[in-house]
């Protein structure tokens, strides 16, 4: 069977994306997180302050799965929340040990990616997120 070049890349494209989550949950397990977790972690440091809703936006899920990792956090000690300019909303911070096992994460996971990128010239992994950027764009 000949596959046009789209749907090889995505077949490829997912060949990749199941066993590299698979590698990750493994290696955020070290840690004590899973990967909504990290998901939401990550974002959060990236932007302190989001409320709930921007996370569930950015995280492109629905807010009660959001919810539920935000809470899942909250009682593990690693945010905050407190409330915003607007009291319907409440902005999300790292706490000081949040801020401990995301840097841990951060370092675990980003041994992985050097790992699966091996030796791919960074202007080719630039070139790569470029596309990924636009084809989400699409969506």
């Amino acid at each position: 069977m000949n596959l046009k070049s789209h749907q090889l890349f995505f077949r490829r494209f997912t060949d990749l994306y199941r066993p590299f989550i698979q590698k990750t949950s493994e290696a955020l397990s070290e840690v004590g997180l899973t990967l909504p977790q990290w998901s939401a972690l990550r974002l959060i440091a990236e932007q302190e302050g989001m409320t709930p809703a921007e996370l569930a936006a950015r995280q492109f899920v629905e807010k009660p799965s959001v919810s539920r990792t935000i809470q899942q956090l909250l009682e593990i000690g690693l945010i905050e929340t407190r409330q915003g300019q607007d009291r319907r909303a409440k902005q999300i911070l790292l706490t000081d040990d949040g801020r401990n096992v995301y840097n841990g994460a951060s370092a675990i996971i980003e041994k992985l990616e050097r790992e699966v990128i091996g030796d791919i010239p960074e202007h080719e992994q630039n070139a790569m997120s470029e596309r990924f950027t636009e084809m989400q764009r699409r969506l």
